[in-house]
């Protein structure tokens, strides 16, 4: 996988195909909340960088692969949007060295939100 883009370190990460695909016959996403632009979005709706995810209300079933730079206010809006209910579920893609970041304890392992990890190519 290839983590960094040229000049833009890892907030232009794009979740490789085989790993969305998987989790999209899982989940049925209808929502990508954290891509680029329509160009890179891996679900039919999505929140571009343009419209601010952070600021916009998600609905449905979410994919959430979020700019690393800014996976602490992702953790805290996908845990706010499915906590209010328009947000049905948030699938999302984080590094493991957000393991040891005070959001992440108290959102994810304090609100016990369940949490799945990938192993190379395969998946679940």
């Amino acid at each position: 996988m290839k983590m960094n883009q040229k000049g833009k370190g890892n907030d232009y990460f794009e979740t490789p195909n085989y790993i969305f695909h998987q989790l999209d016959r899982i989940f049925d996403f209808q929502f990508d909340v954290a891509c680029t632009d329509n160009l890179n979005s891996k679900c039919p709706h999505y929140i571009s960088e343009k419209r601010n995810s952070l600021e916009c209300h998600w609905q449905g079933r979410c994919f959430c692969n979020p700019p690393f730079s800014k996976k602490a206010e992702f953790i805290r809006k996908a845990d706010e949007e499915v906590r209010n209910g328009e947000c049905s579920i948030c699938v999302m893609i984080l590094p493991l060295n957000c393991m040891d970041t005070k959001v992440f304890h108290d959102v994810v392992i304090g609100g016990g939100i369940t949490m799945r990890y990938l192993k190379g190519e395969s998946l679940l």
